[in-house]
């Protein structure tokens, strides 16, 4: 029998500096795993206690194991393959907001707790009229949150040196900015004294992040095996990631307080995060929702397998090189860096992401990943880019089905079937028009201004273009077609 993980290793010894709320394999492996090297390798010096938003009593697995566990980095870097382990010491403790109520408010008291970080959901970040002062606790993190500083800010008697910064890492813009208006709004509606609201002013620093790391999590239960007969001891709480990491963060006053940067794992301190958000929508998010359509009508399932092959592969780099990134507002060298080290992402061998996932909404994703793209090539260059006009055929194509599922259409690649998913609306107004001759249904979809923000029609030539690519969709198919523009 193997060695538990406990037996095997011992937390570090720092006082508590981070209180975070979210235990899921993201936190572990991004927020966490970050602190750990950082404690290691910068003098850091800070642990971390899990605050667990929703569950009604301590996660018994962290208990089995101390609040130890390991994460392992796997994929392509530089160019090689890389595997490589570490275990996080760095957990303090994992606290219930519910069971352990009066432990977790007693944090508010620390003295040397200086961040909060969170994870609670895209939709974590709401404000609700229900959650009152006296909630033990409220149910909203939001409210939480205000409950908590506000017992700090009457513990020390608004001493501007206790005040915190907050780092919330949910994925929705202006992540900071949202959560301290949050805090604003219960503090008018529980009528807290104004001097609070000066104390979150002077002495408390909401900040905007952005967040990028793929963690796929527990493994299934044959690689977990595996993976623990190689660690040698078992590990209930194994969390796997890539290899890339990212955390930007709108403070550049911050970068000495948090050293965060280290070999497998980058920090960036800024004064505007929106360029770097901007630069992964453009590049990771575009190089996707340009790229998955098409390649899933040619016979192809996982982003792996678009990476392998030669046709796929050479259009996206077209695409990206050519057409995405003269588009990025940075530094040119620093954005054909990133489009490097996403191209290793996408090649990650650990990695199988199906095509068919992202293509979740594909309307909205291109309208926010393409269309910007589009015309600020079509503004620069005088001509519409070919790949990413190409990218529209290939949705309308994907999406072209008058066969209704459950709460999806059906599309046909060959014998088989797939799962169209977006908005119910939109695929109504698909199933009425696919019928259309090739020039009436582009037209139609185009025209759809509260799909595109605009009347796609009255870009010059574009819905021209985008029916040339779909007739040639039609007749020889995606791949065929897209050989013939590698010719061109």
């Amino acid at each position: 029998m193997m060695e538990s993980i406990e037996s095997c290793f011992t937390h570090s010894r720092h006082p508590v500096r981070v209180l975070q709320f979210g235990e899921g394999r993201f936190m572990r492996a991004f927020v966490d795993y970050a602190i750990d090297v950082a404690n290691e390798e910068q003098g850091f010096d800070g642990n971390v206690v899990i605050v667990t938003p929703r569950a009604a009593r301590r996660p018994e697995s962290f208990a089995r194991q101390q609040n130890l566990y390991t994460v392992r980095l796997q994929g392509m870097q530089n160019g090689r393959k890389v595997v490589s382990d570490r275990v996080i010491t760095c957990i303090d403790d994992v606290l219930s907001p519910i069971a352990d109520y009066d432990a977790y408010m007693a944090l508010a008291r620390l003295d040397t707790l200086a961040y909060i970080t969170s994870n609670t959901t895209d939709g974590g970040i709401v404000f609700s009229p229900g959650d009152k002062l006296e909630d033990r606790p409220p149910r909203t993190y939001p409210a939480k949150l205000t409950q908590f500083l506000y017992a700090r800010y009457r513990y020390f008697n608004g001493a501007e040196d206790k005040g915190l910064v907050i780092l919330p890492v949910e994925l929705i813009d202006h992540n900071g900015r949202t959560l301290r208006a949050c805090v604003n709004q219960y503090a008018a509606l529980w009528n807290l004294p104004s001097a609070f609201s000066q104390w979150l002013d002077k002495a408390c620093q909401f900040t905007d992040t952005l967040v990028d790391r793929i963690v796929t999590g527990y493994p299934d239960e044959q690689t977990a095996q595996a993976v623990q007969k190689e660690l040698g001891y078992t590990d209930e709480l194994l969390d796997i990631a890539e290899p890339f990491a990212l955390w930007a963060i709108e403070s550049p006053g911050l970068e000495r307080r948090l050293p965060f940067t280290s070999t497998y794992f980058q920090a960036v301190f800024t004064t505007d995060i929106t360029v770097y958000k901007e630069r992964k929508v453009r590049i990771l998010n575009g190089a996707h929702t340009s790229m998955v359509l098409g390649a899933y009508l040619a016979g192809l399932d996982y982003v792996g397998q678009c990476m392998a092959d030669e046709d796929i592969r050479l259009s996206l780099e077209q695409t990206v090189y050519n057409e995405i990134l003269p588009t990025v507002p940075m530094n040119q060298n620093d954005v054909r860096s990133f489009a490097n080290a996403v191209f290793e992402r996408f090649e990650n061998p650990f990695v199988h992401h199906e095509l068919l996932a992202i293509s979740l909404n594909s309307t909205a994703k291109w309208r926010a990943r393409i269309l910007p793209s589009l015309k600020d090539s079509l503004r620069a260059t005088g001509q519409l880019p070919q790949w990413l006009t190409y990218s529209m055929a290939a949705l309308l194509a994907f999406y072209r089905s008058q066969d209704k599922g459950n709460d999806c259409l059906i599309g046909h690649r060959g014998e088989n079937t797939y799962p169209i998913r977006d908005d119910a609306d939109r695929l109504t107004f698909i199933a009425s028009h696919a019928a259309l001759p090739d020039v009436a249904y582009v037209a139609a979809v185009l025209k759809q201004t509260d799909w595109w923000g605009e009347d796609l029609t009255e870009i010059p030539g574009f819905s021209q273009a985008v029916t040339d690519h779909l007739s040639r969709i039609d007749t020889i198919g995606v791949r065929a077609h897209i050989r013939e523009m590698l010719k061109k």
